[in-house]
């Protein structure tokens, strides 16, 4: 039928000639063909009949751009990855919900040839019992309000590929939260039991030993006995320190203020003393955190007998604190997850990675393994099925060894022996400068701090708001030798600090009425060659910090804090090697 000049609609009754007619449009594209499926059925039909193969080859010979929309299920998967696996750039797929007032297959070629197909009965497995009537069109009207509704839907299916997308995050944004939740319940429980379980025999040690003390008139005072229960109050109080530590380190790594105090050092002597330390406490008659005997094997790669030979090959650059709590932490772990008897084996070696010298030290036990649940997010923030610890060691671990540019890593032995393997690298860093520096430091043992001293007795001006921390540091600084004056009050202390009298001042940060920056910098006006020092329990970020730091003394400040809780003989240790 002729509607306008040139331009002509041609109606098809016959399916096969409408088939025939179909693949023939198809395969006379030049630039672009649209087309919309309306329903799965008809694509699987379509696909009988050559139509899917008549696209791939018109796309790939041609270069012809394909757009399809359909109606995706798993009936027609296979359809939807054989035509974008072989022309996955000239062919597009774009999902839409079947639509029951659009039941016809739309055709345009070079938006210049449609080919409209009735669905006349969906239920019947060939195109020629499925489709009625079809309309073959060059109207440029009749194309362009097919182009505008394959447009139309087009756009639609975007806009349903992004809610469907946004849904899809929602929903696992969801399930994550939820796993978030539940992983920081059972923190948030665990960390209470972890932090209730040391304060009770600090506090319940505390009274008895006080009632002992009280009673003395009837009974002579055991003094083994005290030291005894004394070491249990240390003991658990060096677990709260160590759990605050671990919060403390994790919120710095979240907030990219965690730093590394890097210097030159033996790493074999520190693993050794390291070692050695842990063998002395699986041997102690006490058993202090160790339950049962464990048999510990160390081994060096290469065994060095020399030793200018073994002071310049296992020499490092690295913050040895940090090295010595992953080590310590891993060592811990395996000591956990070992029963009495188990052999941990502790390895340090030399090797070449990427043509770069690396110290590997591996850490391998014949215990539990790790448990298959946790594994995939072992270095995580509280990954942990023991029922002590609150999953953060690890975390922290692997940030540290990231922090030196290393590696950190696990596995299951496969072994007869069972159990796992620790390891973490280490890329050898000291230059030889740093070689004559490291071998300068002198160890000092800590147990000495408190016996030596030298002629004059150093003086310590020490002020602090908090009453107990004041008691304890100028009870702890006068047994060591030192003569101490303390104050609780910012405003005292000044107007009784004496010029030219003081070798050091410990000075608490954060106080009421003149904070420890305030104060410093008035006392320094009164004498300028006394040594001051900080003292804090307040977490001060590095940036923080730079701001509130008065200008004088940022050249000098880091340096000079000394972070609560600290143990009174390390703070005698810093304070002897400072003024000494």
């Amino acid at each position: 039928m002729n509607l306008q000049k040139g331009w002509v609609n041609t109606f098809v009754r016959n399916s096969t000639k409408a088939q025939k007619l179909y693949l023939k449009i198809l395969k006379s594209a030049a630039k672009e063909i649209l087309l919309i499926f309306p329903t799965t059925n008809a694509l699987v039909r379509h696909e009988k009949i050559g139509v899917i193969q008549s696209l791939i080859e018109v796309a790939k010979e041609q270069q012809v751009k394909v757009r399809i929309l359909m109606p995706i299920s798993k009936l027609t998967e296979h359809i939807v990855q054989s035509l974008t696996q072989q022309q996955q750039n000239n062919i597009v797929i774009r999902c839409i919900e079947p639509n029951p007032d659009t039941e016809a297959t739309i055709l345009v070629v070079d938006k210049k040839v449609s080919l409209v197909i009735e669905l006349k009965d969906d239920t019947k497995d060939t195109f020629i019992e499925a489709v009625g009537l079809s309309t073959h069109s060059n109207s440029k009207a009749g194309i362009l309000s097919h182009v505008t509704i394959f447009e139309n839907l087009w756009k639609q299916s975007e806009l349903y590929q992004e809610i469907k997308d946004s849904h899809e995050n929602l929903k696992m944004a969801h399930q994550k939260l939820e796993i978030n939740n539940k992983i920081l319940n059972n923190f948030i429980q665990t960390s209470a039991h972890e932090l209730r379980n040391p304060i009770q025999p600090i506090l319940g040690i505390s009274q008895i030993i006080k009632t002992k003390i009280t009673h003395t008139e009837e009974r002579e005072l055991n003094v083994e006995e005290i030291c005894s229960l004394l070491d249990v109050i240390i003991r658990n109080a060096r677990k709260l320190h160590r759990l605050t530590d671990d919060v403390v380190d994790t919120t710095r790594i979240e907030t990219n203020s965690f730093r590394l105090k890097k210097e030159a050092f033996n790493l074999k002597e520190l693993i050794q003393v390291l070692v050695d330390e842990y063998k002395s406490q699986n041997n102690n008659t006490m058993k202090n955190d160790i339950d049962n005997h464990r048999n510990i094997k160390l081994s060096i790669m290469p065994p060095i007998t020399d030793e200018a030979q073994n002071a310049d090959l296992f020499l490092i650059k690295a913050d040895k604190g940090r090295i010595s709590q992953v080590f310590s932490n891993l060592f811990s772990n395996a000591l956990k997850f070992t029963k009495e008897n188990d052999i941990i084996y502790v390895n340090l070696e030399q090797k070449n990675i990427d043509s770069r010298k690396n110290f590997i030290v591996s850490i391998k036990d014949t215990g539990s393994g790790i448990d298959p649940e946790i594994f995939p997010r072992l270095f995580t923030k509280f990954a942990t099925k023991s029922e002590k610890g609150v999953g953060l060691g690890l975390f922290i671990c692997k940030n540290i060894v990231e922090a030196h540019n290393g590696k950190i890593w696990a596995e299951n032995n496969v072994d007869s022996g069972g159990g796992s393997t620790f390891a973490f690298n280490l890329p050898l860093t000291v230059q030889k400068e740093d070689q004559h520096e490291s071998m300068a430091i002198k160890t000092t043992n800590i147990s000495n701090s408190f016996n030596s001293h030298k002629t004059r007795i150093k003086r310590i001006f020490l002020v602090d708001d908090d009453y107990d921390h004041t008691i304890t540091f100028k009870a702890g600084l006068e047994i060591a030798g030192f003569e101490v004056d303390a104050y609780n009050d910012s405003t005292i202390a000044l107007s009784n600090f004496k010029p030219n009298y003081y070798d050091l001042s410990l000075i608490d940060i954060k106080m009421p009425k003149i904070n420890g920056f305030e104060l410093s910098e008035k006392l320094l006006k009164v004498d300028d060659k006394v040594k001051v020092w900080f003292i804090s329990a307040y977490e001060v970020y590095y940036k923080t910090l730079k701001k509130e730091v008065p200008s004088k003394l940022k050249e000098t400040i880091f340096d000079h804090i000394i972070q609560k809780p600290v143990e009174i003989d390390n703070l005698v240790k810093q304070i002897k090697t400072e003024l000494d």
